[in-house]
C-alpha cells in the first residue's frame, strides 16, 4: 500500500474513533433497567390500590354536601370484592335492626368514629398475607389494616376496618 492510502485509512479510523467517543458500544445494555421482581410489582399495586380506596373513601366522607351513603359508595367502587360489599351491607342491616336510630356507633371502614381527614399513606405491606397497613397523613398514630386479594389480575379490597377483618389483624385504638 502506498503511504497516502495508509494515511487516509489512519485518518478515517481516527475520525471514527473520535466521533464515537463517549457513546456506549452496547446501547441495549445501557438503556435497560434492572428488572423489578414480580412480587415487588404486585405488592406495590396492592398497596397502591389500598391507599387509593381509603383516600377515595375519606374524600367522600369529607364532602359537606353530596356525600354518598357508605353502602352505596362501596357498592359503586369497582375495586372492592363482592364479599366485602356483601359483608358491609349485612353488617349495616344487622346494626339498624338492633338499633334503628343509631345503627353502628362507629364507621365500619375506619373502625372508629373519627378518622384522619387529610387521608392516609402506606405504612407497611406484607407480601405473604397481602395485609396493608395505612397511617393517617396528619395523624400518623391512626393506623388501619386492610386485606387485599388478587382477582382476575386486579387487586381488590376484601377487608378494611371491621369488615372481613380478623380481630387479631385490627389495630387497637387508644
Amino acid at each position: 500500500m502506498q503511504k497516502t492510502q495508509i494515511d487516509k485509512l489512519l485518518f478515517i479510523a481516527t475520525l471514527l474513533m473520535l466521533t464515537s467517543c463517549g457513546q456506549s458500544t452496547d446501547s441495549k445494555i445501557a438503556a435497560r433497567k434492572p428488572p423489578i421482581p414480580q412480587a415487588a410489582l404486585e405488592g406495590a399495586q396492592a398497596s397502591d390500590q389500598a391507599v387509593a380506596f381509603i383516600n377515595a373513601y375519606v374524600a367522600n366522607c369529607n364532602k359537606k354536601k353530596g356525600a354518598v351513603e357508605i353502602a352505596q359508595w362501596v357498592d359503586s367502587y369497582k375495586l372492592t370484592t363482592t364479599r366485602f360489599k356483601t359483608e358491609l351491607k349485612k353488617l349495616l342491616a344487622d346494626a339498624y335492626r338492633e338499633d334503628p336510630e343509631l345503627g353502628l356507633d362507629a364507621d365500619p371502614i375506619v373502625d372508629a368514629q373519627d378518622y384522619p381527614d387529610k387521608g392516609f399513606e402506606l405504612d407497611s405491606f406484607d407480601g405473604q398475607t397481602n395485609y396493608v397497613i395505612v397511617k393517617g397523613k396528619n395523624w400518623p398514630d391512626f393506623k388501619l389494616t386492610m386485606k387485599m386479594v388478587l382477582e382476575n389480575n386486579n387487586w381488590l379490597v376484601d377487608g378494611c376496618g371491621i369488615i372481613n377483618m380478623p380481630v387479631t389483624k385490627r389495630i387497637t385504638r387508644k
